[in-house]
């Protein structure tokens, strides 16, 4: 059996060699669940007992108690604190940081006590790593959610103790010291490299299949509060609109009871009306955007007279409409879906209307536009703002974004934002682009009725 021992030194080497790559793997690996802990036990481990092996490798060229009294010592505490680690990792009900300290330090101390011989060193080194490998085994097996990777990973570090114990048994009679060449001894050193990379690789599933676990159980409660949030947003809703509903009645009743009052009343009644509508449209855009967020968001194509949809915005209907033109050039009806086309173009015109420099014309026009071989249309929103107040391109449809010139008027940030995101679900794009001197132009382009939009969009 000559051609099964080995040599000892090498396999010491490679033990050594092996500890620093299983160290750079798990350093290697990102975890995005909170593993820090059982991370830095395992790498610390791998560390203790690369300094092990290495100090056992140099037996008989360094003074035997930095050899055998600091390297086994050493090699106790890696093998307890790995076990520690991967019962730490899946959430072990056994508590065995004070077990494994405590055998850790028994071992140690009997190895300084006791270890006069080659071969009692041998006993004292494999019955101490026997046990300690058969209380990770065990805490393994006693994890609070066990899986087929962590039974069997248990199993496997059980499997390496009746090794351990067999060799403790033979020392004696065989009179097998550390670097004696031994059948068994070349067995465990084998076994103990094919220990160090299933030992390193299972961790590293272990992180994987608990980090899966905590994805599922993070999708899982998102998706619950999204429903919460969702079933509180309708409720909120309705009753505001609700409410918003009594009051504009109500407010439109008192103006018509109101003919004889001073104007300052009367205006007071107007700003109550106006306040209603503005209110009134943050909620459909809340009611819009969430419907978006959830993916509820239909669309029924029909055949829109764009006259039509123009007149019927409440925006058009204003008081400030005198400054609106209309020019519908080469589109008069389109293929689109009629509510989401009247809330992206109302949202364009109240945000004109809103930033437009006073007494300046604001023009709605419509325009046919073929694009990458389809024809298509543009309905575009052109105004005037103070000269170098315009947003960048990259702002404008950022959600909750709005710009510098807006903190002294009414807003969400969202009518943009919706904008766009209504007009790629109808397979088109919203686009802005601004001037030097202060012009503004949002547009939607949308595909001719020969393109409909794709599933999906």
């Amino acid at each position: 059996m000559a051609f099964l021992e080995l040599d000892i030194r090498t396999l010491m080497r490679a033990l050594v060699l092996g500890n620093l790559v299983a160290m750079a793997m798990v350093f290697a690996y990102k975890s995005p669940g909170n593993h820090v802990v059982p991370m830095r036990q395992f790498v610390l481990s791998r560390l203790f007992q690369a300094v092990g092996f290495c100090l056992l490798s140099q037996r008989g060229e360094i003074p035997l108690w930095l050899s055998a009294h600091v390297g086994n010592p050493l090699l106790f505490s890696g093998f307890s604190l790995e076990m520690l680690a991967v019962a730490r990792l899946c959430e072990s009900r056994l508590h065995m940081e004070k077990p494994l300290a405590a055998w850790a330090i028994a071992g140690s101390l009997t190895f300084w006590s006791l270890g006069s011989t080659p071969s009692l060193l041998v006993v004292i080194a494999s019955a101490t790593g026997a046990v300690i490998y058969a209380m990770g085994g065990v805490g393994l097996l006693a994890a609070s959610r066990r899986s087929r990777l962590q039974r069997l990973t248990g199993l496997i570090y059980l499997g390496f103790c009746p090794i351990l114990l067999l060799r403790s048994y033979l020392a004696p009679t065989d009179n097998i010291g550390v670097m004696t060449s031994h059948m068994i001894q070349s067995i465990i050193y084998v076994t103990q490299f094919s220990l160090l990379l299933v030992g390193t690789v299972g961790f590293l599933l272990l992180m994987k299949e608990s980090d899966d676990q905590l994805l599922r159980e993070s999708e899982q409660r998102e998706r619950q509060r999204r429903m919460l949030q969702s079933n509180f947003i309708d409720m909120l809703t309705h009753e505001l609109r609700a409410a918003l509903a009594v009051v504009k009645i109500s407010s439109s009743s008192l103006k018509c009871q109101l003919t004889d009052q001073p104007p300052e009343v009367t205006r007071r009644v107007d700003n109550i009306g106006r306040a209603t509508d503005s209110m009134s449209a943050i909620v459909d855009r809340c009611i819009e955007l969430e419907r978006l967020d959830r993916g509820e968001q239909s669309i029924h194509l029909s055949e829109c007279i764009l006259l039509d949809v123009v007149t019927a915005l409440d925006v058009v209907c204003g008081a400030d409409n005198l400054r609106l033109r209309i020019e519908l050039n080469d589109v008069d009806s389109v293929l689109a879906d009629r509510h989401l086309l009247e809330v992206a173009l109302g949202n364009l015109l109240d945000n004109a209307l809103k930033y437009a420099l006073p007494g300046t014309p604001i023009t709605l026009r419509s325009d046919a536009e073929p694009r990458g071989g389809k024809p298509g249309f543009r309905l575009s929103v052109n105004n005037r703002v103070a000269a170098g107040s315009a947003p960048g391109a990259g702002q404008v449809f950022v959600r909750y974004f709005r710009g510098a010139n807006a903190h002294d008027v009414s807003g969400t940030g969202l009518g943009l934002y919706l904008t766009r995101e209504l007009a790629r679900l109808q397979g088109g794009e919203a686009e802005y682009r601004y001037g030097t001197k202060g012009e503004v132009s949002f547009s939607i382009w949308l595909p001719a009725p020969d393109y409909p939009p794709e599933a999906g969009q």
